[in-house]
């Protein structure tokens, strides 16, 4: 991403973005993003999950998910409260991203309302597509059902919706 443009450093944070330009249209992969607000570093589960994107203006938080069967999948912590598996694989989230969602969780009623950031998107489809032999999907479908938010609801003792 870096070696295609699609970084913004401002002097103080340094982002990786799918598109060009400050403007955020999608999903910010950023080093200083924390757990805080869901987990603690003292909590069970703390040590399971890394966050790593920004996946809306929101709070919400993409988490690479280490899964007690040894799996690591990519799921969010919604700064709303929602609770979600977003992809099975880094691939699949790449995939995701590509659609051009300006914020990722907005997405079960379709393909995303917003031409612009599907256009801001376009660049980073094609280099998905062609890097890595895969096709981008029109829209995005959840994991149903999904084992991330029940480790989150098991672990946090309640139950959490998905994203909707």
């Amino acid at each position: 991403m870096e070696s295609r443009g699609w970084i913004v450093d401002n002097g103080n944070d340094y982002y990786l973005t799918p598109y060009a330009g400050e403007q955020q249209l999608g999903v910010v992969f950023a080093a200083h993003l924390s757990l805080e607000g869901w987990f603690e570093p003292d909590e069970a589960g703390f040590d399971q999950l890394i966050p790593f994107v920004e996946l809306d203006g929101a709070g919400s938080v993409g988490v690479l998910w280490n899964g007690e069967d040894g799996h690591t999948r990519i799921g969010a912590l919604g700064g709303e409260g929602h609770v979600s598996l977003l992809a099975e694989n880094a691939l699949d989230f790449l995939r995701l991203i590509a659609i051009g969602y300006d914020e990722v969780g907005s997405f079960l009623d379709g393909e995303p309302e917003e031409p612009e950031s599907v256009e801001a998107h376009a660049e980073f489809r094609t280099w998905v597509q062609s890097e890595f032999g895969v096709e981008v999907p029109a829209h995005w479908h959840y994991a149903d059902p999904d084992p991330f938010n029940s480790w989150v609801a098991r672990l946090k003792g309640t139950e959490y919706s998905p994203f909707d």
